[in-house]
């Protein structure tokens, strides 16, 4: 049960109604140039409006394109507008982060799902997710190698034993890759553990042309500069078969923090769903975010990093919380193995808060 409604319900919109239609917003996003949003209904956004209980928050987040709409409302002052000042700080994978939710070093955290439903399995932590961050669109997450490889195909992985590069292990990038296997006719067991180094994809960009791996997973800007920089080549795309349209990016809490500052998470919210509608409407204020926000922090040079920026492609940027949608990510860890023990897929409804404040 999810707050005492029956899990047949279809959209879980939490906690922010946008009566703007997604749909309407994703023919002109991800990818795709400036659009106005003239004609678009406004969005609307209840929820908790008194004071603040507190008005510094810190987010951390995987500097890749999922958190397009983090960053966006940050630079564009729409935390600030509600009353935040956001310091987002870089982790290179979600899991990574969960020891600062717990310590109180961070508030919130954006990476992917896979991480936070592991850690709520284990008990790690007691997590609330509060908003879909991004979903997967053709071209943003795929497998790389260099030219000149032996890998040309999928099957190529297995007849070579490939060694794979990951962000992190038994994470979201076991399962893209053991969907990607499974849909060719092969599974995980037939290739070498994959590999995560400890910097995360910043690493892997370095472990690739020097051959350290054979091939890598790389999301968007982290593929775009494989590609520019050292000739790197699409091996396959995930956005494909059991994965099209995957959902990738989500925010995150701890249950005490997030049911003891509904406030804070409603403002925070309000800000967040603007800049989610702007990184679905305005690819040039896309690309501007991620040079600041992901970019020139790895020291690539301005030109260059623009010129990344207006190459690469994006994710799609929802506005509500779909939860049969979400509990795609469940089922899918559940078939590769990343819920040991469990008999049936983990149901992430049991993850979501329902409302600011609201304890169930």
């Amino acid at each position: 049960m999810l707050n005492g409604q029956p899990k047949r319900i279809r959209k879980y919109l939490y906690p922010l109604v946008a009566a703007v239609s997604v749909a309407a917003l994703a023919a002109c996003s991800s990818g795709g140039g400036s659009v106005s949003a003239t004609g678009a209904a406004a969005l609307s956004m209840p929820g908790p409006s008194g004071p603040l209980e507190t008005h510094t928050i810190t987010v951390e987040a995987v500097p890749t394109a999922d958190e397009a709409g983090l960053y966006i409302a940050n630079d564009l002052g729409y935390f600030k507008q509600q009353g935040l000042t956001v310091n987002i700080s870089i982790t290179p994978g979600g899991e990574l982060a969960i020891p600062d939710l717990t310590s109180g070093k961070a508030d919130l955290v954006a990476g992917n799902y896979v991480s936070f439903v592991q850690a709520q399995m284990e008990h790690q932590a007691n997590l609330r997710i509060i908003a879909n961050g991004s979903q997967m669109q053709t071209g943003n997450q795929a497998l790389y190698v260099m030219p000149g490889s032996n890998i040309k195909s999928v099957a190529d992985l297995v007849r070579y034993h490939a060694r794979i590069g990951v962000n992190t292990k038994n994470n979201i990038g076991t399962l893209l890759i053991g969907s990607l296997l499974q849909d060719n006719g092969f599974s995980l067991s037939q290739l070498p553990p994959l590999y995560a180094p400890a910097g995360g994809f910043p690493d892997l960009l370095g472990m690739l042309p020097s051959h350290q791996v054979d091939a890598a997973w790389l999301p968007e800007p982290f593929a775009t500069i494989a590609q520019e920089k050292f000739g790197a080549v699409k091996l396959a795309d995930f956005d494909q078969g059991s994965l099209q349209n995957f959902p990738i990016g989500t925010y995150i809490g701890n249950a005490s923090w997030v049911q003891s500052h509904p406030n804070t998470i409603a403002a925070f919210l309000r800000a967040l769903q603007e800049g989610q509608q702007k990184a679905d409407t305005d690819r040039a204020q896309v690309e501007s975010s991620l040079v600041t926000n992901t970019l020139l922090p790895t020291k690539t040079p301005l030109a260059q990093a623009n010129q990344i920026a207006a190459l690469l492609t994006l994710n799609s940027y929802p506005l509500t919380m779909d939860v049969p949608t979400m509990q795609r990510v469940s089922d899918s860890m559940f078939q590769f193995g990343l819920e040991p023990g469990f008999s049936q897929p983990y149901q992430i409804a049991d993850m979501i808060q329902p409302e600011p404040g609201m304890i169930r």
